[in-house]
């Protein structure tokens, strides 16, 4: 029932004066079901993105495999519908080095409806973000793509503090702290403040070997897990709009790593953990 047409049906409900006497043409299952559904933090005057600045949002790695079935012309009229950050690599991949030109009214239009619905086609029930549930983690849609890795950096801490207890190595101890930023020091002195109420799989750092470039990313595994966890009750278009901020790769690790916990106390941890990260940005 959570689909696109069942919340705007939703919607149309709260704001209809006679809402009682027309649920009285619902069953008493579908009753429960609309009194139960959150209502949409949107109203229709309040407008919904183009399709244009929806892809704005989107990682280029989306959209490269998309582009690579046409010609070098009409890559160039896709491209012209990107922003400089998304035009960048994607010349750089097709080996494009021609100026993007400017575009139609019409022609941006058009281009930029198709690009976003062959991005969206295997997800046909997504609702825009104006239109997402309410949610704890709305938030992060807002945040640039390097606030959110830097965010999944710092909730990655929580595993190191639990770790960095059990290390004897000082000189695993000195490259651990060398590889931090300030103000991941700093929020991890708070953690080893603390203990830390939710513990997964030891991340045995007392058998590595040294390498910083190993430890980079199993610490960002470490945040993307915490992360795709907290996630785990929220409406599946919010983990699209996320993941898509992010390149393939890391939205890869989340989906495989997105499961619904069974202790909601646990998730309600992770989701005040997540939103705890967000002062130390």
């Amino acid at each position: 029932m959570k689909t696109p047409a069942w919340y705007v049906f939703k919607d149309f409900l709260d704001q209809e004066p006679l809402k009682s006497s027309l649920l009285r043409f619902l069953s008493p299952h579908l009753v429960e079901i609309v009194e139960q559904s959150p209502s949409l933090p949107f109203h229709p005057s309040q407008g919904i993105a183009s399709y244009k600045d929806r892809l704005q949002g989107i990682h280029y790695s989306w959209i490269l495999p998309l582009l690579e079935p046409y010609s070098d012309a009409d890559k160039y009229l896709f491209l012209s519908i990107l922003d400089h950050k998304q035009q960048e690599p994607l010349l750089q991949h097709f080996d494009l080095s021609k100026q993007t030109s400017p575009l139609s009214l019409w022609a941006e239009l058009f281009l930029s409806k198709h690009l976003y619905e062959l991005l969206t086609q295997d997800h046909k029930n997504l609702l825009p973000k104006e239109c997402l549930p309410e949610d704890p983690l709305n938030f992060l849609l807002d945040l640039s793509r390097e606030r959110l890795l830097h965010l999944v950096d710092l909730l990655s801490l929580h595993d190191l503090a639990l770790e960095m207890r059990n290390i004897i190595n000082s000189s695993h101890l000195m490259k651990i702290n060398a590889l931090l930023s300030q103000d991941q020091k700093n929020y991890l002195f708070q953690l080893r403040q603390r203990i830390e109420p939710i513990a997964f799989k030891p991340m045995g750092l007392n058998h590595w070997n040294g390498d910083e470039s190993l430890l980079k990313k199993l610490l960002h595994e470490r945040g993307l897990n915490r992360l795709s966890k907290a996630l785990s009750f929220s409406h599946l278009s919010l983990l699209w709009h996320l993941s898509h901020k992010l390149d393939i790769g890391r939205a890869s690790i989340v989906k495989t790593l997105f499961k619904e916990l069974k202790n909601k106390k646990a998730h309600t941890l992770l989701v005040s953990q997540v939103c705890e990260s967000l002062q130390g940005l």
